[in-house]
């Protein structure tokens, strides 16, 4: 399985509207392997709204959010960050929470996660999180990670993992999460991609809401 999901329209440099509404067209199978047309929406206020208007939603796949820069989101400190966060939750029929542990903007983490379990959305594990914390970036490390993971544990979640490729000699890149699954005390029955049809089940029910 593979997953399309450039950055919400929003965002500097990102795809256009018309990328995401002609995801109905795109294939959805090549040589077995599935296609899922998507988008990582990006959060744009307080009330959690996202750049992804109700139709667009409708034609994709699979929707992660999460906070970024270059977007028309202003940092409104811990509290406010953490519960824009959660209103999103609650209210799109989202896939998965984009690299929780990457903070752009500061916000309570426990919080956010357990807001995402409860409202059945996966914890995004990828590569490029594994990379900043592989070369000591200060917007990621181990402790949150190790938070992230706990948390699904504890509320019986897997994670979702992805290598986040910007580039074609990315795509399926594990070797970071081979070199941290004992760190983050993970082991290959905590990531829901080594369960296809449970991760299929989990994306069709979600998409009944649209």
């Amino acid at each position: 399985m593979i997953a399309i999901t450039d950055h919400g329209p929003s965002m500097i440099g990102s795809a256009c509207k018309i990328h995401f509404a002609v995801g109905k067209r795109a294939p959805k199978d090549h040589k077995g392997m599935k296609i899922l047309w998507g988008c990582e929406a990006n959060i744009l206020n307080a009330k959690g709204d996202i750049d992804l208007d109700e139709q667009l939603i409708k034609k994709l796949d699979f929707i992660l959010v999460g906070i970024h820069k270059k977007t028309p989101f202003k940092n409104l400190g811990k509290t406010k960050n953490t519960k824009a966060l959660i209103n999103c939750f609650k209210k799109y029929p989202i896939h998965a929470f984009a690299h929780p542990t990457t903070f752009y903007f500061e916000y309570d983490l426990k919080k956010v996660c357990q807001a995402a379990c409860d409202n059945n959305i996966l914890l995004e594990l990828n590569s490029a999180s594994l990379n900043r914390l592989d070369t000591n970036h200060p917007k990621e490390n181990l402790e949150r990670l190790k938070t992230m993971a706990n948390i699904a544990k504890k509320n019986n979640k897997k994670l979702i993992v992805n290598s986040d490729a910007h580039f074609l000699n990315e795509i399926g890149d594990d070797k970071l999460l081979k070199k941290y699954m004992k760190l983050l005390n993970i082991t290959k029955k905590d990531i829901i991609n080594n369960y296809p049809k449970e991760l299929d089940k989990f994306i069709e029910e979600k998409n009944k809401l649209n």
